[in-house]
């Protein structure tokens, strides 16, 4: 980098391909081992005006990138795609503008440690890195600018060459150097300043001042001020025969800027890991020109965190602290010529020396800064183009901004500020209020912050209305921020409102990108989003609304949540909606509300088709309104586990806000396509919560399809939690429902879910007829999973009746059948079971592989039940062949599962093998204790089979019923659940 790009492998140059893809190395390189925003590299290259296919190009070129990087033979994974953007990571000791920092500061070092040779030795070592000026002949928005501070770099590190030549007295071997930079630098009075003290310890008095005398002419003409004081201290030095005395930098200068900051907040709260982070970037001036933006949405308190780290730092920035507000929220924002005006004017320049022209100003501003040690805090900056020419040039300075938008189009260390946690929020209450009020009512405090949102101008709004009357009680204030549509106005007092500065972002946004935010502020059920939500409530192609997006989340009125996903603030989200009811048209609103449901449905859908498992087909209802482009949806859901976990709360908001708007069809679609994901990752609460409320207005609308696919699924819902007379009634009308209907598909499911209950209940004969008729329709009808489902069921009623042959036949119909339609439920049940006819044979090796085989496929569906289910019968199998201390391992295992779910069923069969552990190895005491347990749950759930079982083996621990092989325990059973298929207990 030090000179023109090359890159070298073995001392070999690698070619660079063309002049955009050598730019986007040096862009990288320039924030190596940091991710970097495509936003960034596209300005960065391009300017403020790239072309439509700017993104394109950059993701061409990083192919191109990986490409010759892999050629070279150093290994494509250097270059790494991250989250928006991308990241380079070259060795350690691979960049050679590393290895000369790394000098530079052990040169620094030794200096300091007073051993100015081997600083000398080390610096030459050093500057010898350099084969020109830095990225010479890259042509990029960004180069100018790069190029200009790593040449500032390296006059930096020739300045403490001088400083080591003069501390080792040496002073004369380095004139000629000095007089070549200074007149290739003529206003640089660094170099300046070392060359007059070199002439003049060197006996060349006369040829110092006319140094100076040159340097006055330039900078008189050129600037119009006199040189720095430094310089005039060293004339007037020279001219009164002293010897001067090279000064260390800390003590260079009487500061001629003035300490403009404003007051520190009395009592500043939180923000303890970003002010330690801003804090180390701006306390090492010494090593290169700093600039920080703090960046967040409207309130959160950016410019009261800008002053405070500003005031931390002030020893480092001993020629002053400027401080110019921007107005960037107003509307009229500071345009950059009259910023830099007023900072000369800071800097101590009379406004007869200020040029007219804004870049003359600006070459005069960097200049002036290049011997100092000035922080520059821009606050409320509204876009890169106002704060880009401000940027200091030279070691020492510091530039501190402050905006709602990221700026992601200039070169800065960035950090993001959101609102407090609930603690600093109640601290900061009661640094206002007084700890008294706080700990008066600690339970309405708690509650206040909430509603403020943990928003510091919204909390400290609401310290104020407490201060300002000592009688209002916390409860006052916080029953009036109760009322949603109140909030905005009693978070006002004086000239501070939280409305006030949410307007001003508001009015900053394009117009598209204003309406996005009221739409999904009045649309959202919940405060979590998907990026790709602005498309469907705008209605345009997903490429225009991830733009929008970007446009949201740079000014912070969409927060980063992780993962492509953003948060609405509460008061921010407050706002919107508000403004959504006076702007936008009812229909709008309405026809954006319907485009986001249709687009969840059709992922969910998407999602539970390709999650597998589900054994009654699509649900008869309302199809999706809107969807993504075919391309777009497919990526979203590849993972379809990862996308229901992901949406998983706003898609349950999603359904109730559906019944509440009346669309209760695409509310019983989402809800059925979220069924399967909820049983196997037993979220059997938001199951409840999801299908209740649909069919509650199925009802009450008429809706026979949408109560009848409800009924259904909460009938497995009920028999997974072993609430068998519910789930009869339910299954009882899913069933007359679809036979109304004339749906054959969920006639056969509703059967199949009778015959599930009626054979936990014992009532075999019931179970055959409700199963073998579901067995014969899904089989007209083509379902093979129903098939799997209802002949499965069949086969648990042999096994339980102990018809071993009838059994094993219709598991192995099962398997067969499951593989063939590539049905992974059906395909574990199956091998499960076939697994316990071989233990019933004797054939435990046999049994062991179906029980591993089952437990493997479990883990592929991510079902915990389903493999807990097979780890459960590989205990039960582990005790009977003697190994206790294993079985009684996977069984616990498997009991904690089962208690976190809420399967009592599950409870009951692995406590029956835990005694039969503990009977085994003469432990009655805890056998009687599983085998009480079992029982009671048993007794609760209504279970008449096992009930009567568990009596028996209580009876015979207790010696009043036949011995134990006379009184033999019947076999172990599983039970189905859900739409899915997939099952519900052991």
């Amino acid at each position: 980098m030090l000179g023109e790009l090359h890159l070298l492998v073995g001392g070999t140059p690698v070619p660079l391909g063309p002049p955009k893809q050598r730019a986007l190395l040096a862009l990288l390189l320039l924030r190596r081992n940091q991710p970097m925003l495509m936003s960034r590299i596209v300005s960065g290259i391009w300017g403020p005006t790239p072309p439509a296919t700017a993104r394109a190009q950059v993701h061409t070129h990083v192919a191109g990138l990986r490409g010759l990087l892999d050629t070279a033979g150093v290994g494509r994974d250097l270059l790494r795609t991250v989250p928006a953007g991308y990241l380079l990571r070259p060795p350690p000791g691979s960049v050679d503008l590393d290895d000369f920092e790394e000098q530079v500061g052990s040169a620094r070092r030794l200096l300091d440690d007073g051993r100015p040779d081997a600083a000398v030795t080390t610096l030459r070592s050093a500057l010898r890195l350099w084969r020109g000026s830095g990225l010479d002949g890259l042509r990029a928005a960004f180069a100018t600018e790069a190029a200009e501070q790593l040449d500032h770099r390296r006059l930096a590190a020739f300045e403490l060459l001088a400083d080591a030549y003069h501390a080792a007295h040496r002073d004369a071997e380095l004139i000629p150097e000095l007089y070549e930079l200074s007149t290739d630098h003529p206003l640089h009075e660094g170099l300046r300043h070392r060359l007059m003290l070199a002439l003049h310890r060197n006996g060349r008095t006369a040829d110092a001042l006319r140094v100076y005398r040159e340097g006055w002419n330039v900078t008189t003409r050129e600037l119009g001020i006199e040189p720095g004081a430094r310089l005039r201290e060293l004339e007037a030095a020279i001219l009164q025969g002293e010897q001067p005395v090279r000064r260390a930098p800390a003590a260079q200068a009487a500061p001629s800027a003035g300490f403009q900051l404003p007051p520190d907040a009395p009592a500043f709260v939180g923000r303890a890991r970003e002010r330690d982070r801003v804090l180390s970037w701006l306390g090492t001036p010494d090593e290169g020109p700093a600039a920080v933006v703090v960046s967040g949405p409207p309130g959160v308190g950016k410019t009261t965190f800008a002053v405070h780290v500003g005031r931390a730092v002030r020893e480092q920035y001993p020629d002053g602290q400027l401080f110019l507000p921007m107005h960037g929220s107003s509307g009229t924002p500071m345009p950059a010529a009259e910023a830099a005006a007023t900072l000369l004017r800071g800097l101590g320049f009379a406004g007869a020396a200020i040029p007219d022209k804004e870049t003359e100003r600006l070459a005069l501003y960097r200049t002036a800064l290049a011997e100092r040690r000035v922080l520059i805090v821009l606050d409320d900056v509204a876009g890169a183009a106002d704060v880009r020419g401000l940027l200091p040039g030279a070691p020492g300075c510091a530039l501190l901004v402050t905006s709602r938008s990221t700026l992601a189009g200039i070169d800065a260390d960035r950090v993001r500020l959101g609102p407090l946690s609930a603690e600093e929020a109640l601290a900061l209450l009661a640094s206002m209020a007084g700890d008294d009020r706080i700990a008066d009512d600690p339970a309405s405090a708690a509650r206040l912050v909430r509603r403020c949102g943990y928003l510091p101008l919204a909390v400290r709004i609401a310290g104020a209305r407490l201060t300002g009357n000592s009688q209002r009680r916390l409860a006052e204030l916080n029953a009036a921020l109760r009322d949603q549509r109140r909030r905005l106005d009693e978070l006002t007092v004086e000239d501070l409102a939280v409305r006030t500065v949410l307007a001003s972002a508001d009015r900053r946004l394009s117009a598209p990108a204003r309406e996005a935010f009221h739409l999904l502020s009045s649309s959202l059920p919940a405060h979590d989003v998907a990026g790709w939500t602005v498309a469907a409530v705008l209605d345009v192609p997903p490429s225009r609304g991830e733009r929008i997006v970007d446009e949201l989340a740079d000014t912070n009125l969409l927060l980063p949540a992780g993962h492509g996903r953003y948060r609405l603030h509460d008061l921010v989200r407050l706002y919107g909606r508000e403004r959504a009811l006076l702007d936008v048209p009812p229909e709008r609103r309405e026809a954006a509300a319907g485009r986001l449901r249709g687009a969840y449905l059709d992922l969910a859908i998407r999602a539970e088709r390709q999650f597998g498992g589900g054994f009654v087909g699509a649900a008869p209802l309302t199809a999706p309104a809107w969807s993504l482009p075919e391309p777009v949806a497919r990526r979203l859901v590849a993972d379809p586990v990862a996308w229901f976990e992901a949406e998983r709360v706003l898609l349950g908001a999603v359904v109730r806000r559906a019944v509440r708007d009346g669309a209760i069809g695409t509310a019983a679609g989402l809800a059925a396509a979220l069924a399967v994901f909820y049983e196997s990752r037993t979220y059997f609460d938001d199951w409840r919560a999801t299908h209740e409320p649909v069919l509650e207005a199925a009802r009450r609308t008429g809706d026979d399809a949408a109560a009848m696919v409800m009924l259904r699924n909460l009938g497995e819902l009920h028999t997974i939690q072993d609430r068998y007379t519910i789930a009869v009634t339910c299954f009882d009308e899913a069933l007359a429902h679809a036979r109304h209907l004339r749906d054959l598909g969920y006639e056969a499911a509703a059967l199949s879910g009778l015959g599930y209950v009626h054979r936990l209940t014992g009532e075999y004969d019931r179970a055959a007829v409700c199963l073998s008729a579901a067995g014969r329709l899904s089989q007209r009808i083509g379902n093979v999973p129903g098939q799997v489902y209802a002949g499965y069921g069949l086969g648990l009623v042999h096994l339980e009746t102990r018809r071993w042959a009838e059994a094993r036949e219709h598991f192995t119909t099962c398997l067969r059948l499951s593989r063939s339609a590539g049905y992974l439920p059906g395909e574990a049940q199956a091998l499960r079971c076939l697994g316990r006819a071989d233990q019933r044979e004797g054939r435990y090796a046999s049994a062991e592989r179906h029980f591993s085989k089952a437990k493997e496929v479990g883990e592929r569906l991510g079902d915990r039940l389903v493999e807990t289910y097979a780890v459960q019968w590989l205990g039960d199998l582990r005790i009977r062949l003697g190994d206790h201390d294993e079985g009684v391992r996977l069984l616990h295992g498997c009991l904690a599962v089962y208690r976190e779910c809420g399967q009592r069923f599950g409870q009951a069969m692995t406590l029956l093998s835990l005694a039969d552990a503990a009977t085994a190895t003469g432990r009655t005491g805890p056998a009687r204790h599983y085998l009480v347990q079992a029982l009671h749950i048993w007794e609760r759930i209504g279970s008449p089979y096992w009930l009567e079982r568990a009596r028996a083996a209580l009876a015979v621990l207790d010696g009043r019923g036949p011995p134990a092989h006379e009184a033999a325990r019947p076999e172990p059973v599983t039970r189905e659940g859900a739409p899915g298929g997939r099952e519900a207990g052991p």
